[in-house]
């Protein structure tokens, strides 16, 4: 189907590049929010809401008549990862770096922007949400207790999301769980340091820390009831020091748990905390428990999805569909737990190098696409 061209398309392609080159950590994306709002100014967004949730804004553009109201969002956030590709756009934030792909979702979103400022929707309004801190889980829990969010609770929420290993351009969908839940565990293991060569004078952790070790690993299978795809993966674990003259007193572990259930999650921190503890107590151990970057499970409403479907078979984009929900997170879940909405799949490449990986880099021949199914929803919803 041959498109009017998007007459924007390069100086967004170029916003994506300079957003790139000056990425932010979760919560600190003020100079990205100010770049994006001064770009979109010329847009004429008929309400600018700042400041929402952090460092996250909002554009509204009003229709005509009354009707629905449909929020789109993209992420503000970079990683914590160097570039080590050499690129004419590389990062110029020693270990950040937009390894997600939020530049490009940005830089789509102000595609959008320029489509509704030559084209208002007839009724309702549309309103760009760009969040901050999604990497971290947070940024979505403050925009939705932030005051100035209950000026624009949405009818419908969309986002997306490129996704490497599919192809470039294709929609990929799932009614239900899109993206599995997740939380994060640390624990603290505390005994008593002692001289190397008189380790019976102290108390070690490493008895306990072995058997944290085993036991959380087979923690999935162990609990009745889990969903089939529930797992429980070691991340980090430390004991002492470098040094060959000390018998350490202090370890630490950390896991995270995934499920497309937020219930299972439930489950297991119930189970893991008298775990720990039980195991300090046995090894007579100071034990702390912090928990770290809670993601709700991300569910599609289908009736949403059908409306995606749709707008991809409008535009004749390839239409992929998901058997299985994705074992990473995303923070979007927070919005489909109180709202109609969906997010979906943009293919960015069948070879093309995974997210968060230090070889990443959003393909710019996507951001069309993205631009495109965005419209093509509004049109459908707001006509």
């Amino acid at each position: 189907m041959a498109h009017r061209p998007i007459s924007y398309l390069n100086k967004i392609q170029e916003l994506r590049k300079e957003l790139h080159q000056y990425p932010e950590y979760s919560g600190r994306e003020k100079k990205t929010a100010a770049r994006i709002l001064e770009f979109c100014s010329d847009f004429q967004p008929d309400v600018v809401i700042e400041k929402l949730g952090g460092h996250g804004f909002a554009l509204v553009f009003e229709g005509a008549q009354d009707g629905k109201t449909v929020i789109l969002r993209a992420e503000l956030d970079a990683l914590p990862l160097d570039e080590v590709i050499d690129i004419p756009h590389r990062s110029r934030n020693k270990d950040l770096a937009h390894k997600c792909g939020h530049d490009g979702h940005m830089a789509i979103l102000c595609g959008v922007a320029s489509l509704l400022h030559k084209n208002r929707p007839k009724t309702g309004r549309v309103v760009l949400l760009f969040q901050p801190a999604e990497e971290t889980g947070k940024g979505s829990k403050a925009v939705l207790k932030d005051p100035k969010f209950q000026g624009i609770v949405p009818d419908y929420v969309f986002a997306l999301h490129n996704l490497p290993g599919f192809p470039a351009g294709s929609v990929i969908v799932r009614n239900g769980p899109f993206a599995f839940a997740s939380l994060g565990i640390f624990t603290r293991i505390k005994g008593e340091s002692s001289h190397a060569a008189f380790p019976e004078h102290g108390i070690s952790p490493l008895p306990a820390l072995m058997e944290l070790l085993g036991t959380l690993q087979e923690l999935p299978t162990s609990i009745p009831d889990l969903h089939k795809n529930t797992i429980l993966t070691i991340t980090y674990s430390r004991l002492g020091h470098f040094v060959f003259g000390t018998s350490p007193g202090q370890a630490e572990l950390a896991a995270t748990m995934r499920s497309e259930r937020n219930q299972d999650l439930e489950k297991m921190k119930a189970k893991i905390i008298p775990i720990i503890r039980e195991i300090g107590v046995r090894y007579m151990l100071e034990t702390i428990i912090q928990w770290h970057e809670p993601f709700s499970a991300t569910v599609n409403t289908p009736e949403v999805v059908t409306m995606i479907r749709s707008a991809a078979r409008k535009l004749e984009l390839p239409l992929v569909e998901r058997h299985e929900p994705f074992r990473w997170s995303e923070d979007f879940g927070e919005y489909t737990a109180k709202y109609p909405g969906a997010i979906f799949g943009l293919g960015s490449g069948e070879h093309h190098s995974d997210l968060h990986t230090p070889h990443y880099d959003f393909p710019d021949e996507i951001i069309e696409p993205g631009i495109r199914m965005f419209h093509e929803i509004i049109k459908q919803i707001n006509r």
